[in-house]
């Protein structure tokens, strides 16, 4: 977990420090289209995660095949929304080119990595680490020593996710899990139940296009730039759920148990305690490690951090209750009782905090049109609002679900152990660093960090039993490895 922060952190680093604000605007634009168009495989990855979580082995040809279609249509429209992407901001269309290698491999590693979450998710997890470790290594020769810019950060992505791809086929097929054959029969029955994974499509799309509907609306790459930095405290704390998640949803689809809802919680608070000190405390001085020239930036870095906690904390209570429906276990037979089903419920109660989002977006945004850093505020602000509005909902239907324990003693230990590494920040004065030269004022940057990441873990090991617990089954487990 940490060490996927400290690469991702360094990645980023990497392309924003030597790219152009207008090229790491686009370079956001480019992502945010690609996470928009992967976003209709749920069409089938969602079935296909269910079905094989309940032995239908032929569910990955079937859902291969639907991914092998869907890529040539995908490519076209990636196309056609590059050429106009190129007429608002008269350049850059050979960047977005490029970047359609991106959106293809995604499409097919979607596909496999949705086995491996639900039979054995270590498999993405080592192909998480493979993927990150590339990703900077690669970034670091084709950006600084080759000096490749934009291009040579959309290559070394490009050859990180072919590789992590093939390592994902490759332990599949050695554990058994590679069966590919096409089912008719499982393609009509998913086909007829479209409309459930539809609703989950159209979500994706939305919260994933956001930076590219905004740069259509401003007309600008320097908002997006600044959402960029804004943005870049999402990304380790969705990583800390989507580390929970998927053996949750596993054990959910199988027997729903309210321990594991709770034990997930109690990682979550784990790992994005001490991420959200983080992004609150040092946010000046994250803002100037990507380039001192976001500095100005700094105060959208917590508001996205409380943003990604909010969202983290809904889509766990999502991830078990969808994981609990018995809506589908024999097959999907009954419209009816899906569209009662919470497989159709939660999705569209999602859908509308969105949509919500995009309604405040149209009604605001041209209010501040001109001024790049108001334009990225109001972006993330009702982006906020939309989540805050339907997360109530969730825990009232996850609450009718099931009887649990909310870890109210490890968010108050999580709270005191993240207190004392932000005074910690504030005494010794590390959130007044500002990094004008990477490896000057980083190296005492990463002292601190280092220091209050101790502070965190002795204060938790000393206030919370099941910290404790938890540190001596993994020492227990790493010795018999041994």
């Amino acid at each position: 977990m940490i060490y996927r922060m400290l690469t991702s952190v360094g990645f980023l680093v990497i392309i924003a420090r030597r790219l152009s604000t207008e090229e790491f605007g686009l370079w956001g634009i480019i992502f945010s289209i690609v996470a928009m168009l992967l976003m209709p495989t749920s069409l089938w990855t969602m079935w296909l995660q269910r079905f094989y979580a309940r032995g239908y082995r032929e569910a990955l040809g079937t859902a291969l095949f639907f991914s092998i279609v869907y890529s040539f249509i995908s490519l076209l429209v990636y196309v056609m929304l590059a050429y106009f992407e190129n007429s608002i901001l008269s350049w850059g269309l050979d960047y977005m080119l490029l970047g359609s290698f991106i959106l293809l491999l995604r499409i097919f590693d979607t596909c496999f990595s949705s086995v491996a979450n639900v039979t054995k998710p270590e498999i993405v997890g080592y192909k998480n680490f493979i993927y990150e470790t590339l990703r900077l290594s690669l970034t670091y020769f084709f950006v600084i020593l080759l000096n490749m810019k934009l291009s040579g950060a959309i290559i070394s992505v490009e050859l990180s996710l072919a590789i992590g791809l093939l390592y994902t086929i490759t332990m599949l097929y050695r554990n058994g899990l590679l069966m590919i054959k096409f089912s008719q029969n499982l393609a009509i029955q998913w086909l007829k139940s479209f409309y459930i994974p539809l609703l989950n499509t159209f979500l994706g799309i939305l919260r994933n296009g956001l930076r590219a509907f905004v740069s259509w609306i401003t007309a600008s790459e320097v908002t997006i730039a600044y959402l960029n930095v804004g943005f870049a405290s999402e990304s380790p704390l969705i990583r800390a759920y989507y580390s929970v998640v998927p053996a949750l949803y596993a054990r959910s689809l199988r027997r729903p148990r309210s321990e594991d809802l709770e034990e997930s919680l109690r990682l979550f608070f784990l790992f994005s305690g001490f991420l959200l000190v983080n992004f609150t405390v040092l946010s000046k001085t994250i803002a100037s490690m990507f380039n001192p020239t976001y500095i100005k930036a700094f105060f959208l870095i917590p508001l996205v951090a409380f943003y990604a906690v909010i969202l983290g904390l809904m889509n766990i209570f999502n991830t078990f209750i969808l994981g609990s429906s018995r809506a589908d276990v024999e097959g999907l037979k009954s419209h009816k009782e899906l569209i009662k089903s919470h497989l159709f419920k939660l999705p569209t109660v999602k859908l509308l905090g969105l949509l919500f989002t995009y309604v405040l977006l149209l009604m605001f945004l041209p209010l501040v049109r001109g001024d790049h850093l108001l334009e990225a505020m109001v972006a993330v602000i009702t982006l906020f609002v939309g989540n805050i509005v339907i997360f109530p909902y969730f825990s009232y239907e996850l609450n009718k679900m099931t009887r649990y324990n909310f870890p109210w003693n490890e968010l108050f230990h999580v709270s005191i152990a993240s207190v004392t590494a932000g005074l910690y920040y504030i005494f010794s004065g590390a959130y007044t660093i500002e990094i004008r030269s990477f490896w000057k004022d980083a190296p005492q940057l990463g002292f601190h960090v280092a220091v209050a990441t101790i502070l965190y873990i002795l204060t938790l090991y000393m206030t919370s039993k099941w910290f404790r617990s938890l540190v001596w089954r993994a020492i227990s487990y790493i010795i018999e490895e041994r």
